[in-house]
This record gives C-alpha cells, structure tokens and sequence, in this order.
C-alpha cells in the first residue's frame, strides 16, 4: 500500500533539510515487534558510503522518528497497514510503502545477499498441488454422490494451473513490497511473472526472481524454449514449471535442463528450481541447481 500523500509531503519536507539527500539511493525496511506498535527495528539496505553519511548526517535519526510517529498515528486511525513498511531514496526522492501485518521481517530477509528462496517455492507450490487435489475431489464428489474415489479423472486444465501458480506467487512477491509483472490488465513484461526491485525513482535495481511456465506444451524443444529465456534472466532466483506425463518424463526434462544451466556463462551467482508436474501421479517433482559465475577467459 502506497503511503497518503501527507505522508510524502511530511517526509519530503523532511528530507530537503538535508545536503546529503540528493546522492542516497536505498532502502530502510521497518516494522514494529512489540505490542505498543512503536518502530523496533530498521534495517538499511544502502551502499556503505551512502550508509554512513545518512548516519552521520542525522537523517537517519530523524526518518525513524517520523515513520515511528506514522506508526502511531496510523494505528490511533484504524489503518489497515501501520507497522511494517518499506522507506526507500534515490535521485533525490523519497517513496514510502507499507506492507501488510508482520511482513518486514521477511521483507528485510528478502534483500539479504544470502537469501535462499527455494525451500518456500517448495513449499508454495507444494500448497498448489493439495489445494487443486482437493479440487478435483470435490468435483469427482459432485459428480458421483459423494464418492470420491475417480477424483484422479478430474482435470487440472492448463490455464487453472497457471493462475493458481501466478497468483500464489504474485501475492508473495506483493506482500516483500516488490513489483510483481504483470499486474492487472498489463501484459508479460518479458517473463511469465517477476518480481522487481526499485529505488524511489523507479529504477530498476534487482530481480530477486523470474519465473517460466510452459503447460500447454510438453514436449521437450517447446520446454527449452521457454527456458532458454529464464537462463539470460538477470534474476537471483529463476523457476520454470513444466508438464510432462510420468515422473520418468520430468527426470529426463530435469536433466537436460541442468546440463543446460551448466553450459550457460553466468555472469552473477542464481539459483534455479526446476518444477515439472507429472499429470499420470496429480504431483509436482522438484530439482534445485545452483549456477556460479562463469570464470573470465584469458
């Protein structure tokens, strides 16, 4: 959620006190811990120079105590989103986002260069396959009197996998306080779904993850194709999703995409996970790889 224009104007007029502002670019995450709602924790993410001369300037200081008094004021008016937020400069400018009930601790995490999102993508969509297997149990259950036990002939299409998978994402990506394409009516921006990270003037300065989904075409060339994109993706994590029939079928797609991870001249540290559904065992099968960059050649 996007602060209240009074907010920015507070804040603005704040920072313009300061010489220093012009040249910082980064982000402060913060959020409240204890009961009384009050900013525990801040967690800069800034070059250290820049770091150091928002501490040294006093405008460090000074931020936390206005978004402290927000959190308050916030909370004293019933808002919705009042202790976890994300502060973030750069060109001069300043936005201001809050984020829902409890998120900035992860949101903090999130931005960390060691930060390993894997075992939650397993996780996740480990949630997608229960939720559509209790899908086709109540259609089966509709169709026969109750009795589940045809739920296996129910069909999973295509596009319903899709969607379950993007919106699952999305949302995630939304509550870190990142960009998340597409958004709304807008199309692809050059992969299925990414997440972006701006500074204050809308640069992009990461792509904490881009995600591939090829579901309605299970052969492996049409497979590759869509991956091929994933591996130039400038992206810290990249998941691509598949479909074939039988486990058989998804280690072999498994491993042709790892040889062609290895191949691929990295140029930054990734970790990838591979996704393929089996559609004869209604289960997703999971493969992690993790690309270093590839040495300069003399």
């Amino acid at each position: 959620m996007n602060a209240k224009d009074e907010e920015l104007r507070r804040l603005e007029a704040l920072i313009s006190q300061y010489n220093q502002h012009q040249a910082l670019r980064g982000e402060l995450v913060f959020g409240a811990i204890n009961d009384d709602g009050r900013l525990d924790v801040a967690t800069p993410f800034f070059e250290d120079a820049d770091y150091e001369a928002l501490k040294a300037s006093g405008l460090r200081d000074a931020l936390i105590g206005l978004l402290d008094d927000m959190m308050v004021e916030r909370s004293a008016h019933g808002a919705e989103q009042a202790h976890d937020g994300i502060l973030r400069l750069g060109s001069g400018k300043v936005v201001l986002e809050w984020l829902p009930e409890g998120a900035s601790r992860d949101a903090a995490d999130a931005r960390r260069d060691d930060w390993d999102l894997i075992p939650w993508l397993i996780e996740r969509l480990g949630l997608v396959q229960y939720e559509a297997i209790e899908w086709k149990k109540a259609q089966a259950a509709e169709k026969h009197e109750g009795d589940t036990s045809q739920w296996k002939r129910e069909i999973w299409l295509s596009p319903d996998k899709n969607r379950a998978i993007k919106t699952a994402l999305a949302e995630e990506g939304q509550r870190l306080g990142f960009q998340v394409l597409p958004a709304g009516s807008r199309g692809e921006w050059l992969y299925d779904l990414v997440w972006r990270r701006l500074d204050a003037n809308r640069n992009l300065v990461g792509m904490p993850l881009a995600v591939e989904i090829e579901m309605s075409d299970n052969r492996l060339w049409g497979i590759r194709y869509d991956f091929n994109k994933l591996l130039q993706a400038q992206a810290d994590h990249k998941l691509m999703v598949f479909q074939v029939q039988t486990q058989e079928e998804v280690e072999a797609v498994f491993e042709r995409l790892k040889e062609s991870i290895d191949v691929y001249p990295h140029g930054s540290p990734c970790r990838y996970l591979l996704c393929g559904w089996s559609t004869q065992q209604n289960a997703f099968h999971f493969e992690e790889r993790i690309a270093q960059p590839t040495p300069a050649q003399n």
